[in-house]
């Protein structure tokens, strides 16, 4: 992997963690402390992977360990007082930098990816985007949940996370 993918990878990926787990401690509403705090978890795990590229042999398996983000909010959710989870948190602008972070994120390893000749450091690329577009996919279901919670509950029905109308 090359050095500045990876100076790159590691440095973003740090401040994606301090920039969550100081979004984690203001806001008031325990969904959006979760979805926080698991962001947090997953961008320490992807620092750790592209230190590790180096020496990993398998591009899938890496990413094997890293829990689903839908999987661990629908696991939180299901355990949860909904009355807490449903408390408004509209004044509170840490969706939109979270958001700004991913899609930076996901910009800036497309270029990264456009750029490489190297075969394994593109799939590894590729799952890391992917996994880059989960978190944005939560940011936007948990901000539009709770800031807009009759709209997306009468409209998302067929949609993504559909467990949370329960």
């Amino acid at each position: 992997m090359e050095n500045s993918l990876k100076d790159f990878a590691i440095n973003f990926e740090v401040k994606g963690v301090n920039l969550y787990l100081e979004l984690a401690k203001k806001t008031s509403n325990m969904l959006g402390k979760r979805l926080f705090y698991s962001l947090a978890e997953q961008e320490v795990q992807h620092a750790s992977l592209f230190d590790e590229m180096v020496c990993v042999s398998s591009i899938e398996k890496p990413l094997s360990h890293i829990k689903d983000i839908e999987s661990e909010l629908k696991e939180f959710w299901k355990n949860a007082e909904k009355s807490e989870i449903r408390k408004y948190d509209t004044h509170f602008s840490g969706y939109e930098l979270a958001i700004e972070m991913e899609l930076k994120a996901i910009s800036s390893y497309r270029s990264f990816l456009s750029e490489s000749k190297d075969e394994r450091e593109k799939e590894f690329l590729k799952l890391i985007i992917e996994e880059e577009k989960k978190h944005l996919e939560a940011l936007r279901n948990v901000q539009y949940y709770l800031t807009q919670t009759a709209d997306w509950i009468s409209g998302e029905e067929s949609k993504t996370w559909n467990w949370m109308n329960q």
